[in-house]
């Protein structure tokens, strides 16, 4: 190798683009007869535990000096134009002047080919997808200190849940201060192996931390309680459990009959992000 001249160099590359171009060409023509095969054209086209899959054992396999977070956007783009091919679907993300990043997250996730339309609250994201106006919404993680809970929004019949978590494996530049994202949406999610669930449950009165969590773990739900306030003359709580939670889960029924929990609803879950995948970096 070190003995070829440069120009045989520069043609090799070229057959190699080639052969990445026609493998490309190839699966869109695939994704055709896939999208011909399926019996409903009318559902949201996305598979977050499919493209986890796919990210999992590419990472599994790369080697080299070429960054698994660039190798990571190229798939989602990919991955992104693809979907396009089976169904158009459209993003609302929230993006007002201090969370420009999300945007970024949404647009590296989703693919620049996609419809995307930003929005200043939470509220109106949301809202979008209720209506059915757009088909995935990206937000903020649900946090403690949250000063507008809109998980609490999740907790109803009928409502999208959490899906996907942002960045999955890595990412590049973004503006303002780095931060993750959630993609809610219509979507029923599915195990991967190593995920994170969101569960939604109510209480009469407060209670405390520690005996929630407690509770939670002896019916088999490992992980934190992440929010509570009150609402409607109820207390609500938000725990974030290490495991994948089905909707039906009779880990949650078990919690719910333990007390002091009255209810309970599974609003989401996600794959965990690929471990050691570098965090975003502000481009300012």
């Amino acid at each position: 190798m070190t003995n070829r001249s440069l120009d045989d160099l520069r043609r090799e590359i070229d057959e190699i683009d080639d052969a990445i171009h026609d493998l490309i060409m190839k699966r869109a023509d695939v994704v055709k007869h896939v999208s011909a095969a399926k019996k409903s054209h009318t559902a949201l086209p996305i598979r977050p535990s499919r493209e986890a899959f796919m990210l999992r054992r590419l990472s599994a396999r790369h080697t080299g000096p070429f960054q698994l977070s660039a190798l990571a956007r190229m798939w989602h783009e990919m991955i992104a134009a693809f979907t396009m091919i089976q169904a158009s679907y459209k993003i609302a993300v929230f993006s007002d002047a201090a969370h420009h990043t999300l945007w970024d997250l949404a647009r590296d996730q989703f693919g620049s080919q996609v419809p995307m339309t930003a929005f200043e609250t939470r509220r109106e994201v949301l809202q979008q997808v209720l209506n059915g106006q757009a088909d995935v919404g990206v937000l903020p993680p649900p946090e403690e200190d949250d000063d507008h809970p809109w998980w609490t929004q999740l907790a109803v019949p009928g409502a999208p849940v959490i899906v996907q978590r942002m960045p999955f494996a890595g990412v590049g530049n973004v503006r303002g201060v780095p931060a993750e994202a959630v993609a809610v949406a219509r979507l029923d999610p599915e195990p991967t192996g190593d995920d994170v669930s969101f569960v939604v449950f109510t209480t009469v009165d407060p209670v405390s931390r520690s005996t929630l969590v407690s509770k939670l773990k002896e019916s088999g739900l490992p992980g934190v309680l992440l929010a509570s306030l009150e609402q409607n003359g109820e207390w609500m709580h938000l725990a974030q459990v290490e495991d994948y939670v089905a909707a039906e889960d009779e880990r949650v029924t078990k919690f719910v009959k333990a007390g002091p929990a009255v209810s309970a609803r599974v609003i989401g879950a996600y794959a965990s992000p690929i471990a050691g995948a570098s965090k975003p970096r502000s481009g300012e």
